[in-house]
């Protein structure tokens, strides 16, 4: 009896505890409508890509595309009243939307470098990216499988941050717009254009561009929402709002209507003429010819599976060439070549968006001269030591190289001095487990953050001087404030 009230009263509990989320919820959800209903319209203004067609495009200073029908909707049901803020480029908009110029770009992927600068909205349309080459290329499974090819990317796209980050290897062409891009693939300027589906697919249907195809798929796919300033991240609650009720009905009528896929047909009469011509000196020769074709046939695949495996084994050891041309052969690390390659882009980041970054550098010493030279292979044994205690405590987005015989260096993007010293610390913290090294070697660390308008070969220098501060001073870690 006692344990049937016990059941009894616990379900009576949780039901009143569902009840109350419940009308919770509802609160909340009716006192956003609200909110959207009994407002006056809010005006806002945006910026687009202006030939990113048919996602959104400028056409007598008109926004055509998807976004502008979908912002139609998201305007009639959030109550906000977009105006548009013309732009030339991609590029323009983006520095725009940063500097408030406009508050709102309603069509682009998130990504951490725009998290800085924007708060986004749910995503509301996906989308696929490809790859385009011209006919006869191989299919590409994704950036792992170009080799050596030279990719032609939109200046401002998220797919360029992605490359930077996990294929650094990848050779890149930097362009203006997709439209630009899939004419310079034709005049051969680079070999694979990563551009969105719906959009190589529109360009190449109305500009009749002959002899190119899709060869693959680029990761990661567009997942699009509203960008919104981080001064006007009030918006973001009405936007939410807003696609969270868009009709499917009305997500599917959209697409269809800007999804122009079509199946291109040649006829070319002469080619088939030679076709059947060539089929029947085939048929004559099979006749009276057979047991030599056989003989050809199989000679010619030998040579065929012969080549395949020459193609393969220097694709490999164009890979390992590639890995070795960027990497220390000790450490694994990259080298100092790819150092300063990263380090340069890095300043030239600084120099147009402003974001800034700090240089590390380790210095590994003998602790005690007089004594005879460490063995070679003891020496080697060292550096790989540091080389991973190095590895299992910088971020993700850092960079670390065997800069040279006994320096390590770290570049940091978007890092600020007092962040690269927390990082120095625990870097330092994370060698000095290493009692071996330690007892052979003295480890010190100097830091630099880049300045306005300074070369890599200053920023190494003050880098450096701040390293050689820490013999004066007596201390393993010190940073130049300069």
């Amino acid at each position: 009896m006692i344990s049937k009230l016990a059941r009894n009263i616990g379900w009576a509990a949780f039901t009143l505890v569902n009840v109350f989320f419940c009308q919770a919820f509802a609160l909340v959800e009716n006192s956003i409508e609200s909110d959207i209903l009994n407002n006056n319209v809010e005006k806002v203004t945006y910026c687009i890509d202006p030939n990113w067609a048919p996602y959104e495009a400028i056409r007598n200073n008109r926004h055509v595309g998807i976004s502008a029908q979908y912002l139609a909707l998201i305007g009639d049901l959030a109550d906000l009243s977009f105006t548009l803020v013309p732009t030339e480029n991609w590029q323009q908009s983006l520095e725009y939307v940063q500097q408030g110029r406009c508050q709102v770009i309603p069509m682009l992927n998130t990504s951490d470098y725009r998290r800085q600068f924007l708060d986004f909205s749910l995503p509301y349309f996906e989308a696929p990216n490809v790859l385009v080459a011209k006919e006869g290329t191989p299919m590409v499974q994704g950036y792992s499988g170009l080799g050596n090819r030279t990719v032609g990317i939109v200046d401002g796209y998220r797919q360029l941050e992605y490359i930077y980050r996990h294929y650094p290897n990848v050779r890149i062409s930097m362009l203006s717009s997709e439209q630009e891009g899939l004419k310079q693939l034709l005049d051969n300027k680079f070999d694979v254009l990563v551009g969105s589906l719906l959009s190589m697919n529109m360009h190449i249907n109305n500009q009749d561009l002959e002899g190119l195809s899709i060869v693959g798929y680029a990761e990661p796919h567009d997942s699009l929402a509203f960008g919104v300033n981080k001064s006007s991240s009030h918006l973001i609650k009405k936007l939410n709002f807003a696609i969270e009720r868009i009709p499917e009905e009305k997500k599917v009528a959209i697409y269809k209507q800007w999804n122009n896929v079509k199946v291109r047909e040649s006829r070319n009469y002469s080619v088939l003429l030679l076709c059947v011509v060539f089929v029947l000196i085939v048929l004559i020769g099979l006749i009276y010819r057979s047991r030599y074709l056989r003989e050809y046939k199989h000679v010619l695949a030998s040579k065929d599976t012969r080549i395949g495996e020459l193609k393969a084994a220097l694709l490999e050891k164009n890979r390992a060439l590639a890995f070795l041309s960027a990497h220390d052969k000790i450490t694994g690390l990259y080298n100092r070549n790819h150092m300063i390659q990263r380090a340069e882009e890095e300043i030239s980041r600084f120099q147009r968006f402003h974001t800034t970054a700090t240089l590390i550098i380790i210095s590994l010493e003998q602790r005690n001269n007089k004594e005879r030279a460490i063995d070679d292979f003891v020496r080697e044994d060292m550096l790989k030591r540091c080389a991973s205690s190095c590895l299992s405590t910088i971020r993700e987005v850092d960079v670390v190289s065997r800069f040279n015989e006994q320096q390590f260096i770290i570049l940091c993007p978007q890092t600020q001095l007092d962040a690269a010293e927390t990082l120095a610390a625990r870097l330092l913290e994370s060698i000095k487990k290493q009692k071996s090294l330690m007892s052979m070697m003295k480890v010190s660390i100097g830091l630099a953050e880049l300045k306005d308008e300074e070369e890599f070969s200053d920023w190494y220098e003050r880098t450096l001087a701040a390293l050689n501060k820490t013999d004066r001073l007596g201390c393993d870690i010190a940073a130049s404030h300069e």
